[in-house]
């Protein structure tokens, strides 16, 4: 009877609790404030027939169990009226309900669904409370485009363009006048030449949303003109989420097709064992590898030793290119904790295999003038011509993981980590003609860069509702971030005959640099930083809800750079070996070197390394101030006293202390400069060392006026700064192939001072549906700039950095966004932009070339074709189409075209008489197709750059007025399919 019993009751309650888990669901959504956009903390939702209820945290964001069916639901919180719902409770997932406090609301609302969440929407209601002016792409836009990487994401963003594919520039403005944060913080750069952080390294797959900040407000670092980019990674979910994609792809010009690569670096882009430099990393920093003498120095037999130490691996594999693959995986929970806390945790991976062949031709040019002063009836005389093949394998992996543990309502702590890495293979393949030496050359370059940023984060969110009915709000963020590039064993092979050789096959090497080269280059970009923010909110007249808000920022940062080249000069002639196409596994065999048939040795003639630091201290207070109900202010400002240092050096050195001088020559006046040059007591350029402290006071005036409902008028009036990136103030240069052009920074210059005028008017005309039309203005003192140095006897030209006298830049940006047809939705946006920067005076210019000024003068050190010019990189018109096609009333079936334009732009500085390079107008269109079957499975198929356009930059020969070809190539059309799995 007892064994029946126990059979009974487990049958009992096997089928009952089926029933039971149906009589429960839940309800949960968030509450703002109407007014401002706020969420609202501490509001009670309370159900009085049962008495169950729940408190709103620091989001706003609720969420309570109900036993299915209708319930009238109460919210109330103290200083708003409360509203009350009626909500029908069904089986199933939670029913959402929102409430906005301070608006009228229905009485009865009956869901009978659940309402999903618009990302596009959301991220447009944020732009709308924002009291900076901002444009944004959502995580739902990112995951309908084609693009795989943030550069490409960002791009559709109004005002933006990209310029190689990774370099973000906001309104024209160079990289210099943008900066990137990520989930709040700075993100270092993995760039060794620019300040810029590239956004092709973040895998659009752990991306939330991308937002565009353009008005400074005092919060903000100062350090941006152009806009802040803040890229933001996705959140934990409410519920169990899991989703798999995978995908493969090609490019039309690749796929299948003859590929060359050295098998370098490790499926997730790292660096092998075999790529690291033996000779370097053997303890000693200070080590040179050349042979000494009598006098000291390491003993030639050993020197000798060094190439066996080396992979011997010099010519490339080659073989069909196979197609594209990318993968994610993502994972998001949350588990409560005991009745009030809850944590969270949201990790994913994804990773991206790339393949890409172009055909790429070049063309450099001296000037020769009728007169240095006019470049009216200039001839442009080829110097060199290449042509180049380029084989470029890319794998990118993304990795993130992010915690965030609720303790109670308005009290939580998180930590967001990011690690990407990126590894590029590039075999170059060139042939051309060097009309300088008379000479026909071909050259072989394989490079491998490997580049990972590490950002973790640790914050905090807490609400104190000590000092009244309203929360004030405290919150922090400690940060640490990395950023590392490696490029190991960079290898050149160059080979030559003069034009007076009839015999085609008698290209023999060029036996000097950087012929035989080896090339090994690492640089490491630290940052911490610790952000703690403030917020006390009070009532003024009329019961109208203002913040003050203080905060403090700091910044530590160091960057290292090092790279060690090392070449082979021959002893005896040896034709067999000289000629192409003789490898370097066989001229540069280990036994020649021990029989002294060549000379091993690592080149140092000029610097090659920098250590740089910068600290950081900034305050800042604003105020946000309701004047009425619907017409609001924004004004305060940011104190930023920063401190950066620069020393450059030969490695060589660093175990002399006599030659590591830690002092610059100090002074600003040019006359006194001069003079220390002549005396020796300081270099041109200042002992290698570059050195600024500068303290700024930057105000900022915020206007936002909700004229009539949904229609906002924005007007900003502020003041920024830019200052040079530390890499900038170190006169290093370095060529990255035959004939290519030379950076180098330059230890003297200053910061950029801003004035932004910013109006825009903005119509929201539904959750989804807007029209965006804005004007700027800005003047910039002292911008930092790239011109060009003479220079002679080299196919290559030589730029360096300087501050210009001024900048000046007008622009107007459109913005709209509408869904013509329940199956059809466009959107556009577009921006003009006139731009001009006074490079030196006309004084200044005539003084150099008559001989007045001396000349260890800066300004006898320049050389630019133009003293008034655009701004490098800024094309005058840019714009964005996109149409979204609904194949079915469920929107479950999708065709999408996307079109991205941008104007003719400068793409290179004119120096010594030439003309500036201007990059051709070009327009990208895509296509994509995204399907749903069933509630788990989407597939996406996308074709990009369907017409397979062709970049092209030229230089106008003022004699002919033809347009000279500077660069041509194109990037063919790209394909892939991807299919998802969501649980």
């Amino acid at each position: 009877m007892k064994i029946k019993k126990i059979i009974i009751f487990f049958l009992l309650t096997s089928l009952s609790a089926p029933a039971w888990g149906q009589g429960v669901g839940k309800i949960r959504g968030k509450i703002v404030d109407g007014d401002n956009g706020e969420a609202v903390f501490g509001a009670t939702i309370v159900v009085r027939s049962i008495k169950k209820f729940a408190k709103s945290d620091f989001d706003g964001a609720y969420d309570l169990e109900l036993p299915l069916g209708t319930h009238e639901v109460e919210f109330q919180m103290l200083g708003y009226s409360p509203q009350k719902r009626s909500v029908t409770v069904t089986a199933g997932k939670p029913q959402v309900v929102n409430i906005t406090f301070g608006l009228q609301t229905l009485e009865t609302v009956d869901v009978k669904g659940r309402a999903l969440n618009d990302a596009e929407a959301a991220l447009l209601s944020l732009q709308k409370k924002s009291s900076a002016v901002s444009d944004g792409i959502s995580k739902e836009a990112i995951k309908k485009s084609p693009d795989s990487s943030a550069g490409e994401v960002v791009r559709r963003v109004t005002g933006i363009t990209l310029v190689g594919g990774k370099f973000v520039f906001v309104r024209g403005l160079g990289e210099r006048y943008s900066n990137t944060e990520l989930n709040d913080t700075l993100v270092p750069s993995t760039e060794p030449d620019k300040r810029v952080v590239a956004l092709d390294i973040f895998p659009s797959g752990v991306l939330k949303n991308v937002r565009i900040i353009k008005t400074f407000i005092p919060e903000l670092p100062a350090e941006f003109s152009g806009g802040l980019v803040k890229i933001e990674t996705q959140e934990y979910p409410e519920e169990k989420q899991l989703s798999v994609s995978v995908g493969a792809g090609g490019n039309y010009n690749t796929t299948g097709h003859k590929f060359m690569n050295m098998n370098q670096g490790n499926m997730l882009g790292g660096v092998n064992s075999n790529q690291h430099n033996p000779l370097a990393d053997s303890g000693n920093k200070g080590l040179v590898f050349e042979p000494g003498s009598i006098f000291g120095g390491i003993p030639p037999e050993i020197t000798q030793t060094g190439p066996a130490l080396y992979n011997q691996k010099w010519t490339p594999n080659s073989g069909p290119a196979p197609f594209d693959k990318n993968f994610s995986l993502n994972y998001g929970d949350t588990f409560k904790i005991g009745s009030t806390s809850r944590l969270g945790i949201l990790v994913g991976t994804t990773y991206n295999r790339n393949f890409r062949f172009r055909e790429e031709s070049s063309r450099t040019y001296q000037a020769s003038q009728i007169s240095e002063l006019t470049p009216a009836g200039t001839r442009l005389i080829q110097q060199q011509k290449q042509d180049a093949d380029l084989y470029i394998e890319e794998r990118n992996w993304g990795n993130n993981l992010n915690l965030a543990y609720e303790i109670t309502k308005g009290q939580q702590i998180f930590m967001k980590t990011l690690f990407s890495q990126q590894g590029e293979g590039v075999v170059r393949n060139s042939v051309g003609q060097d009309n300088i030496n008379s000479a026909d050359f071909k050259s072989l370059t394989t490079q491998y860069t490997s580049s990972r940023v590490f950002h973790n984060t640790f914050g905090g969110d807490h609400a104190l509702n000590w000092f009244g009915d309203r929360a004030h709000k405290f919150d922090w963020r400690i940060n640490f971030a990395q950023a590392v590039r490696e490029q190991p064993d960079l290898q050149q092979q160059v080979w030559r005959k003069s034009f007076s050789d009839p015999n085609p096959l008698n290209y023999t090497r060029l036996g000097n640099n950087p012929d035989a080269s080896r090339f090994f280059s690492d640089s490491v970009d630290n940052s911490r930083t610790a952000k703690f923010n403030y917020e006390i909110p009070f009532d003024q007249w009329s019961g109208l809800k203002s913040t003050i808000k203080l905060g403090s920022y700091t910044l530590e940062r160091d960057k290292n750079f090092r790279f060690h080249e090392y070449g082979q000069k021959t002893n005896l002639p040896i034709p067999a070996l000289e000629f192409y196409p003789i490898p370097g596994e066989i001229y540069s065999n280990p036994l020649l070197f021990q029989q002294n048939t060549y000379t091993f040795s690592e080149r140092q003639v000029e610097s090659n390394a920098y250590d740089a630091f910068q600290r950081l201290q900034a305050y800042y207070s604003q105020v946000e101030l309701p004047i009425l109900p619907k017409l609001k202010i924004l004004f305060g400002a940011r104190y930023e006293d920063s401190y950066q240092k620069v020393r450059t050096f030969v490695t060589k050195d660093v175990n002399n202390p006599a030659f590591i001088v830690d002092y610059g020559c100090g002074v600003r006046n040019e006359d006194v400069r001069i003079a220390l040059v002549k005396n020796n007591a300081c270099d041109p350029t200042n002992n290698g060392i570059g050195e600024l402290r500068t303290r700024d006071t930057l105000p900022s005036f915020n206007l936002n006026w909700e004229f009539k409902d949904n229609q906002i008028l924005r007007v900003a009036a502020t003041q920024t700064l830019t200052r040079p990136d530390l890499r900038e103030l170190s006169p290093f240069g370095f060529t990255p192939y035959f004939g290519a052009n030379r950076i180098f920074g330059n230890s003297d210059l200053r910061r950029s001072y801003i004035h932004n005028y910013d109006i825009r008017y903005e119509y929201y005309l539904t959750s989804s549906d807007y029209i965006g039309v804005g004007a700027f203005f800005k003047q910039i003192s002292s911008p930092i700039e790239m011109i060009g140095q003479p220079v002679a006897g080299s196919i290559s030209q030589r730029f360096t950095y300087l501050n210009a006298e001024q900048g000046i830049i007008r622009g107007v940006e459109f913005d709209f966004r509408k869904a013509i047809t329940d199956r059809i939705r466009f959107e556009t946006n577009m921006f003009l932009i006139q731009s001009r920067v006074d490079v030196i005076s006309w004084e200044q210019y005539i003084g150099a070339k008559m001989g007045v000024l001396d000349p260890l003068s800066k300004a006898a050190a320049y050389n630019p074709t133009n003293l008034s010019r655009p701004l490098q990189g800024q094309s005058p018109f840019v714009f964005n189409v996109k149409l979204d096609f609904h194949l079915d009333e469920k929107k479950r079936h999708n065709l999408g075209f996307y079109y991205n334009y941008f104007g003719d732009r400068l793409y290179s500085v004119g120096a010594n008489g030439l003309p500036d390079a201007y990059e051709r107008a070009v327009g990208l269109t895509d296509v994509v197709f995204t399907t749903k079957r069933g509630d788990h499975l989407e597939f996406k198929v996308a074709a990009q750059n369907i017409f397979d356009t062709r970049y092209r930059v030229y230089q106008k020969n003022e004699l002919t007025g033809e347009k000279e070809l500077f660069l041509s190539y194109r990037t063919g059309v790209s394909y892939s399919f991807q299919a998802t799995y969501k649980l």
